[in-house]
């Protein structure tokens, strides 16, 4: 298998190596509440988000295996979590001697880029070991993002989506 992930890029020609790590900055529902209002209601950092103390979201990476490869796609999504279960994530989330293991439903809070709509699909959020982002796994449905999660995808989906993220403005 090959170690480093090429492809030349339909939009700008050029040969790009490595797939790009996509990153939601918060969850959907963040953005539904009026900017002037956010700074009031919104408590967000680059893990963990809270709106009006009473939902709880938390990041993490969801992966999409490269067929034939040893890469993956990466989305770092935010998932909404019950308040017992965003506790005590806190809790571990900063544990410096956590080990992998401890997981928590909940549910996908962003509409992922080249899929159908992907709010609310419901998924466990695995921790892993300090200092990693926990990992994210899809319920096992018909929808094509848990689909390929569990599947993979090809190495010209994975380049196509890739060159999607890279240059946004050609595919508006």
């Amino acid at each position: 298998m090959p170690s480093s992930f090429e492809y030349r890029c339909q939009s700008c020609g050029e040969q790009h190596t490595g797939l790009p790590a996509w990153h939601f900055a918060a969850p959907a529902q963040a953005h539904r509440i009026a900017p002037e209002e956010r700074a009031d209601r919104i408590d967000l950092t680059e893990d963990g988000c809270t709106i009006d103390g009473r939902e709880f979201y938390v990041k993490g990476l969801l992966e999409i295996p490269v067929r034939e490869t040893t890469h993956a796609f990466i989305w770092g999504v935010w998932l909404s979590l019950s308040e017992a279960s965003f506790e005590r994530y806190c809790l571990l989330f900063e544990d410096q001697r956590r080990a992998a293991g401890e997981s928590f439903f909940g549910w996908l809070c962003n509409t992922v880029p080249g899929y159908p709509d992907t709010q609310l699909l419901k998924a466990r959020l695995h921790m892993r070991e300090y200092p990693n982002r926990p990992s994210i796994q899809l319920e096992p449905t018909d929808h094509p993002l848990a689909v390929d999660q569990s599947q993979g995808i090809s190495h010209e989906r994975a380049a196509a989506l890739a060159e999607q993220l890279l240059h946004q403005d050609a595919f508006r």
